[in-house]
């Protein structure tokens, strides 16, 4: 204790109250400085970076957009920290202040290894390319969604039922990247065992033709019908995959299946389900007369 009274005595006995004013002064320009240099480094960094976007594609301009943000949040903790030791330094001695603070950091060192974890995690995260911000990714089976924000702690992703799942990068050890390549989008079609399957295969393609020539944003590739995947108990099941990027693949699901409903039930094709029939006592009266 006794320490910690001596050095905060000789830290504060450093303030020299004659030229406050000249100090505060000096203080007002640093902080101006600090706020100013941000701005112009900002505006540098952000030029580099889109520089960067032209050409690539749109993950990889996803990839520009996080190492952007990461370094801007480098950039900004390194200025202020500077910019707060000079201004600490126009009213005391500076080396005085960090002994001070030195031994707090010791003692503060081992509650603090998640955090330097979790910084560190962030760095191998962005640089080693292993997701990025738009990104459909599955942590440890059970979480899964689109990454909104990789931040130097924590990475956030906003999972299919609306919440928003937080997790520490320390913790993040295994996950599944589908928005790396290509990822299957698929609708399997059930049809009758009484139906021609080759005019319903016949169908199917001009269905796939005709959205992907209406459907130019939507799907990369024009989907292909593979074949019988599947001769069930009530059906045969035919098999449709194209490949999309995680953003598109529900939609692409969802515009094939309303279409290809829309088009059988035109053709008169049968798509079969369970159907129940109850027969009542009168019901069999009127049916043996």
């Amino acid at each position: 204790m006794g320490y910690w009274i001596d050095n905060y005595q000789k830290v504060t006995s450093q303030i020299n109250v004659g030229n406050l004013l000249e100090e505060i002064l000096i203080s007002l320009l640093v902080l101006v400085a600090a706020i100013v240099s941000i701005k112009i480094i900002f505006g540098i960094v952000n030029r580099v970076f889109d520089s960067l976007k032209s050409g690539i594609d749109v993950r990889e301009s996803r990839r520009v957009v996080t190492l952007n943000h990461v370094t801007k949040t480098v950039v900004r903790a390194s200025i202020w920290t500077v910019a707060i030791l000079i201004i600490l330094g126009q009213f005391m001695d500076v080396s005085s202040l960090l002994a001070v603070a030195g031994v707090g950091t010791l003692a503060i060192g081992f509650g603090a290894q998640g955090i330097v974890e979790d910084v560190m995690s962030g760095f191998v995260i962005v640089f080693e390319n292993q997701f990025c911000v738009g990104d459909y990714i599955i942590i440890d089976e059970n979480h899964y969604g689109i990454v909104e924000a990789i931040g130097m702690r924590t990475t956030n992703i906003r999972e299919f039922d609306g919440g928003l799942f937080i997790i520490h990068n320390g913790k993040i050890d295994r996950l599944k990247n589908y928005s790396k390549g290509h990822i299957k989008a698929t609708v399997n079609v059930g049809i009758s065992y009484e139906e021609d399957i080759s005019k319903v295969t016949d169908i199917l393609n001009d269905i796939c033709r005709e959205l992907f020539e209406s459907h130019e944003e939507l799907f990369k590739t024009c989907p292909e019908v593979i074949g019988v995947t599947d001769m069930g108990p009530l059906a045969v099941n035919i098999r449709i995959s194209c490949d999309e990027d995680a953003a598109s693949k529900f939609k692409a699901e969802t515009v094939l299946r309303q279409r290809i409903k829309e088009v059988l039930h035109e053709k008169g094709i049968e798509i079969p389900y369970n159907k129940s029939f109850i027969y009542t006592g009168e019901s069999d009266k009127k049916a043996q007369r």
